[in-house]
């Protein structure tokens, strides 16, 4: 009841519908995050932002490559550390790991570069 007395009135069935159905997945969202643990409520947020990025409901592209490598965080094999003095290993390892993907494959340079002496 509280979603149809909350919710604006329309003329349209179908816009109705889709306000009701927004609506009700506010309130859905808003028990579900007041029932967690605050250590969760993170973690929760961040799964339904992914699958909403997954299922294209969100006006962003999608990258299932940079979504397995937060997911994973994967690690090249040993490699030698020029950053060694304030990066640790495995670090510079996720950063090899990291130049593989697209967009991305300036950022050991980068790093680099722009590293406190």
């Amino acid at each position: 009841n509280k979603a149809i007395e909350r919710t604006v009135p329309c003329e349209e069935v179908k816009e109705r519908t889709d306000a009701l159905i927004a609506s009700i997945r506010l309130t859905v969202f808003r028990w579900v995050n007041r029932g967690l643990f605050e250590e969760h409520k993170l973690v929760f947020c961040a799964m339904l932002a992914f699958r909403l990025f997954q299922s294209g409901k969100l006006n962003e592209e999608f990258h299932p490559a940079y979504y397995n490598f937060l997911l994973r965080g994967p690690a090249a094999a040993e490699a030698e550390n020029p950053l060694a003095d304030w990066l640790p290993n495995n670090a510079w390892c996720m950063v090899q790991k990291l130049i593989e993907l697209e967009e991305f494959d300036k950022f050991a340079t980068n790093m680099e570069k722009d590293a406190p002496n």
